[in-house]
């Protein structure tokens, strides 16, 4: 790994905490989670993976689409594995069940985001190199 995708893998995990303190600091002002029937999407959260991970890519570069769905897929196995560990009536069926709509965004929406900033970091070299 090199520096600038280390530079970006800080970059994305320091928005998400920052996006996380927003959330608790404004509580259920700003928490808002929208019902589906495939589950729930916490409409904050899913914003602040999109934001961290556009700033992430936009330090890093191309190579970090797969750090940042790295990232996600991470956070939600400790997620995951608290949840049930914690709860003994809750099964490792029933937290997939419940999440799957959330985990499939937010991973969707790292590559995404990381994508997104990777093209705007490349956008204002190529004017550069033509002009």
């Amino acid at each position: 790994m090199d520096k600038r995708t280390l530079s970006g893998c800080i970059a994305a995990l320091v928005g998400l905490m920052l996006f996380t303190l927003i959330g608790f600091v404004f509580g259920a002002k700003l928490q808002h989670v929208q019902a589906t029937p495939w589950g729930q999407l916490p409409l904050l959260d899913l914003i602040g993976i999109f934001v961290s991970m556009v700033a992430g890519g936009a330090l890093a570069g191309r190579r970090f689409t797969w750090f940042a769905a790295g990232l996600v897929a991470l956070t939600w196995f400790a997620i995951v594995f608290v949840l049930v560990s914690v709860q003994p009536e809750m099964t490792l069926a029933k937290v997939l069940r419940f999440n799957r709509l959330a985990i499939g965004s937010s991973l969707l929406l790292a590559w995404l985001g990381a994508f997104v900033g990777a093209r705007l970091k490349e956008r204002p070299s190529a004017r550069r190199g033509t002009a």
